[in-house]
């Protein structure tokens, strides 16, 4: 993945003159009076950085009508102020969500996206099991699914929090299961692969991905559990003659799969893919969570993150080797 820099300035990619139009986040807006008018202060960020701009004379409907945190189109000339360089703004207008790519306010993955997808795809065309690949085929094969799992980050804040994160979750997850079940032959290796595909799949509807990535009111009064179940039984029932016990199997995973009570879970693991799925979700969160604390930490000095919450501990890095 790629991290947002939102506290960079772009002073140094600017010179005065420069012509700028771009879509951004309002960060900052400050009305001033002066003699014979009034302008507003902006400070405008996106992934790149944080743009300063001034509007002179705004109209009241921009000053009504556009607040901090919305989504702008912003076209000005830069000039220099006071020894800084800001934006001379000449147009200034509020987008809405859907006309703007919401990976040029958050970060994303740096992965292929659709290529992940697309083994995906062929890992379910290899399941033996008629019901279940019917069943993951009728998910994934269905239009506008693909574009809701690839846009959709995997958590708010720990573990793959950034677009296409849920999908790189449920991808390396996958292929984690496939070794799996070479060393436990004795585990359903088509049930196993179809609770690590939609053991998450509730996160598409509890995870709003706008200017950011926050809970929906669904994820909010139910979870991604909750959502997951439902998702899944909406499914089911357009299947006619799909086994009773091999769904209460598929529903357990979803439901058990943060393992503990206190984790989340309404219900332990009880069988042993829902157990081995608990596992092999706990160890793809927890190292890509840890990567992405490290990749955060890069340029700290000293040996050490900072305090990980989420893991109670520290995690060491280890001292910089320096060449003679």
């Amino acid at each position: 993945m790629f991290s947002a820099r939102p506290e960079d300035s772009m002073q140094g990619e600017l010179k005065v003159g420069d012509k700028v139009e771009r879509v951004m986040i309002v960060a900052k807006k400050v009305r001033r009076d002066y003699t014979g008018g009034k302008f507003l202060l902006f400070q405008f960020s996106d992934t790149e950085g944080i743009l300063k701009g001034v509007l002179w004379e705004p109209t009241d409907d921009i000053e009504r009508g556009i607040a901090v945190d919305d989504v702008v189109r912003v076209s000005g000339e830069v000039q220099e102020y006071q020894g800084s360089m800001q934006l001379r703004i000449s147009r200034l207008e509020k987008i809405s969500e859907g006309e703007y790519d919401p990976s040029l306010f958050l970060p994303a993955s740096n992965r292929h996206v659709d290529e992940l997808y697309g083994e995906l795809l062929k890992l379910i065309a290899g399941v033996n099991d008629e019901n279940i690949r019917g069943l993951l085929q009728a998910i994934f094969e269905e239009e506008g699914f693909r574009e809701s799992l690839v846009r959709a980050p995997a958590a708010k804040g720990w573990h793959h929090s950034y677009i296409g994160g849920l999908v790189e979750h449920t991808h390396d997850m996958a292929r984690l299961a496939v070794k799996a079940a070479e060393i436990y032959p004795e585990v359903n290796r088509d049930l196993l692969i179809a609770g690590v595909l939609l053991h998450d799949i509730g996160k598409i509807e509890e995870l709003s991905v706008t200017n950011h990535i926050d809970y929906s009111d669904s994820g909010r009064l139910l979870g991604h559990i909750t959502l997951g179940v439902e998702f899944l039984d909406e499914y089911l029932r357009g299947i006619e003659g799909f086994p009773r016990e091999l769904a209460l199997r598929l529903k357990h995973m979803i439901v058990s799969h943060h393992g503990l009570l206190e984790n989340g879970s309404p219900i332990v693991p009880m069988t042993p893919e829902a157990l081995l799925l608990h596992y092999i979700d706990n160890l793809d969160a927890q190292m890509r969570g840890v990567s992405q604390v490290l990749e955060k930490s890069a340029g700290r000095n000293g040996a050490w993150t900072e305090y990980v919450r989420l893991l109670d501990r520290y995690i060491y890095r280890g001292e910089e080797e320096t060449g003679e």
